[in-house]
């Protein structure tokens, strides 16, 4: 079964601002600054720089945002569809998270 992250504003149907990578196309995450991770994933039309998606977290510093990301992937290993950020669909993870950003290639 293949497994998919999902990423949207609490505005998505105005501003478009989503996006849904498989987890096995998930390269990893750095701080971005002290309430902000980039979390990379390979380029989804294949090209050599990877797709961005930076998550505005508030009150979390990114190691705190970063071990609850993990934790929620090790909780849901059964779970196709992952929720990072939603604000109509709360979880552990999407509660901490303030706003996305995506920079795709695709």
């Amino acid at each position: 079964m293949k497994r998919y992250l999902y990423f949207g504003e609490a505005t998505v149907e105005t501003t478009g601002e989503s996006c849904m990578f498989s987890v096995d196309s998930f390269l990893g995450m750095t701080p971005a600054s002290a309430t902000a991770t980039d979390m990379r994933f390979l380029s989804r039309n294949g090209e050599s720089s990877d797709d961005n998606v930076r998550v505005t977290h508030t009150g979390h510093t990114p190691k705190a945002f970063m071990t609850e990301i993990v934790k929620f992937m090790q909780a849901n290993q059964k779970n196709p569809f992952l929720i990072i950020a939603d604000k109509t669909n709360p979880t552990a993870v999407s509660s901490m998270v303030a706003s996305v950003n995506v920079a795709t290639e695709a």
